[in-house]
């Protein structure tokens, strides 16, 4: 069941990410390409696993339902209006389906091997703060909030027009996350 509410959960969220509006400048950043969140929903479906292995599946299932919710509406536009991707003659549900599906695995594959990656890694991290409670499970949840504005300069080579709120946002919300991860650090007892 924790498995499919974390898929469920990644869905939901991926979706409501593509769904903020983007920015028609190129050289804006637009808020939902923001990788850090995704992070924190493998962490906390593996946190909610009793063992590794189900914790990573559970990462995994998260990470990978967040890229399929991102990209859903490259699944459903084909079968929606058809017209816009078919020249006519029309050439059927089933063959239209069948393109949509082609163009939309497409279209998530290169996404699909970094979800995987992380969403095990980070499932195991989640099992790891769940058991333990360690500082080190702690730094790892917070420290894409951090990366990801470091990220985004190394890899365009300047700072992204119009994105210093948000990644000062971000890193406010790596220390929030810091500052969870110490207060909730305490030894737990029982385990």
């Amino acid at each position: 069941m924790l498995l499919v509410l974390s898929a469920l959960a990644g869905a939901l969220f991926g979706s409501f990410m593509s769904s903020l509006p983007p920015s028609f400048d190129s050289g804006t950043f637009w808020i939902g390409n923001l990788a850090a969140p995704w992070a924190l929903l493998a962490f906390g479906a593996g946190w909610a696993q009793r063992s590794r292995l189900w914790a990573a599946i559970g990462g995994v299932a998260a990470e990978v339902a967040i890229v399929a919710g991102f990209y859903v509406s490259a699944l459903v536009d084909p079968v929606i209006d058809p017209w816009a991707h078919f020249a006519a003659p029309y050439p059927g549900l089933l063959t239209s389906a069948g393109t949509g599906l082609s163009d939309w695995l497409g279209c998530i594959s290169p996404w699909a091997i970094p979800a995987i990656a992380v969403g095990a890694v980070y499932g195991l991290v989640g099992r790891w703060w769940g058991q333990s409670r360690p500082i080190a499970a702690g730094i790892a949840l917070a420290l894409p909030f951090f990366a990801e504005p470091i990220w985004w300069r190394v890899s365009e080579g300047y700072p992204i027009e119009g994105s210093l709120v948000l990644w000062v946002v971000e890193i406010a919300v790596g220390i929030a996350l810091l500052a969870w991860v110490l207060a909730a650090r305490r030894p737990l007892a029982g385990r």
